[in-house]
């Protein structure tokens, strides 16, 4: 069905992409709209957002793959065989929720962590966040040395350069280089 894949492909987008996803949650995010958040790097949530999986609710099911992702397993099948609403707060608990801040708190927070990350450098951001789908899939050996390998190229780059140099000179540094988006992580 079109719309089914369309949904995929939006969720797809997000886990593929070379930039980091920060979901800000700020109501209520129940079934494509939990997955989609569940597909983001890290969910910061509002205080009165709750989170769940009503699709059995009418006689349809769906996001186990991707919720699993985040939440342990049980959780996922008493939310997913229930139609269990949880709040923000057991699901920062569970680990699944970054942080659980009053609303007023949320947006500010989502944009504060964004610069943060924002003021790294794009190549080791870039590169870093690419692996996590490929070093997920990899048993920890080949996890690490995946990761030794990428974290070598980076050390040989500019912006690896640029950080040795700024923290010497007790200074923030400035990036310019980045990777190419269609670099691949692959195992070494």
């Amino acid at each position: 069905m079109r719309a089914n894949r369309l949904t995929r492909d939006a969720f797809f987008c997000i886990v593929d992409s070379s930039k980091p996803v920060i979901a800000a949650v700020n109501g209520a995010a129940l079934g494509a709209g939990f997955v989609l958040a569940a597909c983001c790097d890290m969910i910061l949530a509002a205080d009165t957002a709750v989170f769940g999986m009503p699709e059995i609710d009418v006689g349809q099911g769906g996001g186990a793959s991707v919720l699993q992702r985040i939440l342990p397993p049980s959780k996922v099948r008493r939310m997913m065989l229930t139609g269990e609403r949880v709040p923000a707060a057991e699901l920062y608990r569970l680990g699944a929720v970054e942080a659980c801040l009053p609303a007023a708190d949320l947006l500010p927070a989502a944009v504060a962590l964004a610069g943060t990350i924002a003021a790294k450098s794009p190549a080791a951001i870039q590169r870093i966040r690419g692996s996590f789908a490929t070093v997920a899939a990899l048993d920890m050996r080949e996890g690490f040395r995946t990761e030794q390998v990428y974290t070598t190229d980076l050390s040989m780059s500019p912006d690896g350069a640029e950080a040795r140099r700024a923290f010497f000179e007790k200074r923030k540094p400035v990036f310019g280089a980045t990777v190419s988006p269609t670099t691949p992580i692959a195992p070494a």
